[in-house]
């Protein structure tokens, strides 16, 4: 996978985290199971990871975060599992698995796996 899809899967992931954290109930939970919820530490760790992205990738992933709250999906099956469209196979195709490219139906970037 393209080095910038990974950092915007992992900026997600994190996100992902983040609100977890910021969750009191879930938060109790993680710890309880042994999972430090440091949201200061989490925010931290995004700012170096975006930090890291292309500038043009970033702007349109922090644009799609305002709409989304997963703007960066897997396809499944031929299908963005954002939206569940149709992906046409040149998306998918060995051309392109080393591009960041977006879901022609609700923009996501999206990522075979």
């Amino acid at each position: 996978m393209n080095r910038q899809l990974n950092i915007l899967v992992d900026v997600q992931n994190k996100e992902l985290t983040l609100r977890d954290a910021e969750d009191t109930e879930r938060a109790k939970e993680f710890e309880a199971l042994g999972f430090k919820m440091d949201p200061e530490k989490i925010r931290g760790e995004i700012a170096k990871l975006i930090e890291e992205v292309d500038p043009k990738h970033r702007g349109y992933y922090l644009r799609l975060k305002k709409k989304y709250s997963d703007p960066v999906v897997p396809v499944r099956d031929g299908h963005c599992t954002g939206c569940y469209a149709n992906v046409p196979t040149s998306f998918t195709s060995v051309m392109n698995e080393n591009k960041v490219q977006n879901c022609e139906s609700c923009g996501r970037i999206i990522f075979q796996i």
